[in-house]
């Protein structure tokens, strides 16, 4: 019983991991953003912050739909 329940902690841990990386690059091309540019060439604080809370939110949403 308990090597399931960690199995199932890894899946959704990766799951919601993937759910997350696949939502930013989504919102990279709707938005037609180009986070590297931003982030690494023209170091945007502020542009890091806001992708760093839509992270946060997304990683909620992705949370609760998995917990429920």
């Amino acid at each position: 019983m308990i090597i399931a329940d960690l199995l199932s902690t890894i899946l959704y841990s990766v799951l919601g991991i993937v759910l997350l990386l696949v939502t930013l690059v989504v919102v990279n091309r709707v938005f037609k953003l180009n986070l590297h540019r931003e982030l690494v060439d023209e170091h945007n604080v502020a542009f890091g912050i806001l992708i760093a809370g839509v992270a946060v939110a997304i990683g909620i949403i992705i949370a609760g739909v998995i917990g429920s």
